[in-house]
């Protein structure tokens, strides 16, 4: 049984004295846009929501942050780094970006000819923003002027924390009512099923590792493969398939998962560059990115 994160959510934060979280819930069908192209012709556009950006670009603030950042997607992962307001879900995406972020696996493919090609940038953005009128009126129509011009057939969207779904489901919304097909690579099944996007293709596995196993790029492949081909396979508004692959034998991360107890864990929601690292501040300085 997939976890209940917004209850989850709802009853942790409520037990520390915060309000009630309104989560989306979309109450009409989505917009619908299939594809133009055949798949193994189609240049994919990717929105990974983890907040990564590149050495020498500035990291993102925790306190909602709707900038977006544009990664070329030739970085190599030893250039690539993340700032979230849930720092605890990046674990394993600093070891290896392609658990959330999946450059090389996108690479892969069209190497197997499953896709025609990868935007020259990838989009990246610090999706945990509560804030859904910056969603709305800021985050996804900066995200779609961006899509139209990289000319892009469709667009991936990888989500990390349960905000980030919504998030995503909001964006993808808004790409598809302007022509742009999308699909939703995601793991917090409730949110996404409330949200209603386009298309969503769930794995169930722990937040962090929507795009696959750390250093298991069998596993990635096969993920984001079955997501691609949903494009193909998914006919009608608001579909989604829920993929077999199971984290572990051992059911036990559902536990810490789905916790409704516990301190707040979010990082302090303020506007300073949260650098995964004291050297990142320096490049950023040095390429003129980050004024001192």
């Amino acid at each position: 049984m997939s976890i209940e994160y917004m209850r989850a959510a709802t009853e942790r934060y409520a037990s520390l004295g915060y309000p009630p979280y309104r989560w989306v819930k979309a109450d009409t069908p989505p917009a619908w846009q299939a594809p133009r192209v055949p798949l193994a012709r189609a240049r994919i556009g990717l929105l990974a929501t983890a907040g990564a950006y590149a050495v020498g670009q500035v990291a993102f603030h925790y306190k909602d942050d709707s900038s977006i950042r544009r990664i070329p997607s030739n970085t190599p992962d030893r250039n690539l780094r993340f700032s979230h307001v849930t720092e605890n879900y990046l674990v394993d995406a600093r070891r290896d970006p392609g658990c959330v972020l999946p450059l090389r696996t996108l690479e892969a493919l069209v190497a197997e000819g499953v896709i025609g090609g990868i935007a020259e940038e990838v989009l990246s953005c610090m999706g945990g923003i509560y804030s859904q009128r910056k969603v709305r009126e800021e985050l996804a129509p900066a995200l779609l002027e961006a899509y139209k011009a990289q000319r892009v057939d469709v667009v991936l969207l990888v989500p990390m924390c349960p905000v980030c779904h919504q998030s995503v489901c909001i964006i993808a919304r808004l790409l598809e009512a302007n022509g742009i097909p999308t699909m939703c690579l995601g793991s917090a099944f409730d949110i996404v099923e409330a949200g209603r996007p386009p298309r969503a293709t769930l794995v169930d596995y722990p937040l962090g590792h929507t795009a696959g196993k750390p250093f298991d790029k069998t596993d990635q492949l096969t993920i984001v493969r079955a997501a691609l081909r949903g494009f193909e396979s998914m006919q009608q508004p608001g579909e989604n398939a829920r993929l077999p692959n199971r984290w572990s034998a051992d059911e036990s991360w559902r536990q810490e998962a789905g916790r409704t107890k516990g301190g707040d864990t979010r990082q302090p929601r303020d506007e300073s560059p949260q650098f995964q690292l004291p050297a990142d501040r320096e490049a950023a300085l040095a390429s003129g990115a980050l004024i001192a």
